[in-house]
């Protein structure tokens, strides 16, 4: 199911046609929004941050995949696209606003939880992946032995931050292996899409055995 996320997302999300405005971001925002109802085309335009043109082509394709339906109530997922957005929870199941002005940086802070992967990840690449979204920076943080670290930082962020570090562990409940990557940017919506892109490629596109 991973596999066939990464082919939807990624291969499938090309048309024929103008290239679209909206890209991964606004596919994975859609299967995360639409996961637990229905909402109105409008509305969804507003959440995603797109015109509702822009709107109307991205439902479109996925509809065309099989993955979303409309009625008069608005857009929902098919039980294939509930699936893929399931698969999709299970290993990006929270994202939440964190106030990054406890580690002294300035901007508004998005993270975004990452199940199991271990350790030994490339902050840079992470990094690189988050800005090329639109954030300006990127905080990668480990849960390991109980604890968050930040890796080529502070290997326990408790003791340096502990009211910080404190906040992000009630906020994201971190279980043994995860990861939590925090996009800042001056926009809220900016600091997301940094943060998910990163995240997007942590979990599925560099674990993919296609990749």
């Amino acid at each position: 199911m991973e596999a066939r996320l990464v082919e939807v997302v990624e291969a499938r999300l090309r048309g024929a046609g103008p290239t679209p405005k909206f890209d991964v971001y606004h596919v994975l925002k859609t299967l995360m929004l639409l996961r637990d109802g229905v909402i109105g085309r409008v509305n969804l335009s507003r959440l995603l941050g797109l015109g509702e043109g822009s709107t109307r082509t991205l439902i479109s394709r996925l509809k065309s995949m099989g993955l979303l339906e409309e009625s008069k109530r608005g857009c929902s997922l098919t039980d294939d696209g509930r699936r893929l957005a399931s698969a999709l929870a299970d290993k990006i199941p929270v994202i939440a606003d964190v106030d990054v002005k406890g580690f002294g940086v300035k901007g508004r802070g998005v993270g975004v939880l990452v199940r199991g992967v271990g350790q030994g990840i490339d902050v840079v690449k992470l990094r690189d992946e988050a800005v090329k979204a639109g954030a300006e920076a990127l905080i990668t943080l480990l849960y390991v032995d109980g604890r968050l670290s930040m890796p080529t930082v502070e290997d326990d962020v408790g003791s340096r931050w502990p009211s910080t570090a404190e906040t992000i562990i009630s906020t994201f409940k971190p279980s043994e292996g995860d990861a939590v990557l925090i996009g800042i940017a001056e926009i809220a919506q900016r600091a997301e899409k940094g943060a998910l892109m990163a995240a997007w490629s942590l979990a599925f596109k560099w674990s993919s055995p296609e990749r």
